[in-house]
């Protein structure tokens, strides 16, 4: 017996995973919000920045293998972890957003394909860089697309950037804005 779900229901609820995306988001960027917007259908207030107007859901802190220590291990979806790759799949996987592709088993960040590419990036796209471009290493980088700004700006949340953020080291999180047109590609799962 299939029972039947409401659009109304349906829009309830994901106002409600937005609205705990821009807890996610705002919370680890360190961002100010400077307005307030109710979602369509919800009483859920949402924090929104002029700079950065797109959500995501997929929160960089829960990344399973962030205190991790040690030899980079298998993370069982094909990748070291604390790795580039290992942290955009897993961001992938962990966003809510509907995919068509699955991140896993696509090898070095020179390799990944999605099911879309792309020179524009929409909030949930992987960032790609060739090897050599922008000081990714031989095997490429990738990094996940949190945020576009209106300004031709783009947020991510990668591993395996050296930054400030994280006090240049690369096996750890690094949130960084940078031109949108930083990356090699976009590549859409």
């Amino acid at each position: 017996m299939h029972r039947r779900t409401s659009k109304k229901s349906l829009r309830v609820v994901a106002a409600g995973v937005t609205a705990t995306a821009a807890l996610a988001v705002f919370g680890t960027t360190g961002h100010a919000a400077p307005a307030a917007t109710t979602a369509p259908g919800s009483t859920a207030t949402l924090a929104r920045s002029p700079r950065l107007p797109s959500l995501t859901a997929a929160d960089p802190a829960a990344y399973p293998w962030k205190d991790a220590t040690g030899p980079r291990t298998a993370d069982g979806h094909g990748y070291p972890r604390r790795s580039c790759t290992s942290f955009a799949a897993w961001a992938i996987r962990a966003d809510g957003r509907p995919h068509r592709k699955s991140p896993d088993f696509r090898g070095e960040a020179r390799h990944w394909t999605g099911a879309v590419t792309s020179t524009v990036p929409h909030v949930g796209d992987i960032a790609q860089w060739d090897p050599g471009v922008h000081g990714a290493g031989g095997q490429g980088h990738v990094a996940y697309v949190a945020a576009v700004g209106d300004d031709g700006t783009v947020t991510l949340h990668e591993y395996g950037y050296r930054s400030a953020y994280n006090d240049f080291r690369p096996d750890s999180l690094s949130i960084r804005t940078t031109s949108a047109s930083d990356p090699s590609r976009y590549l859409r799962f």
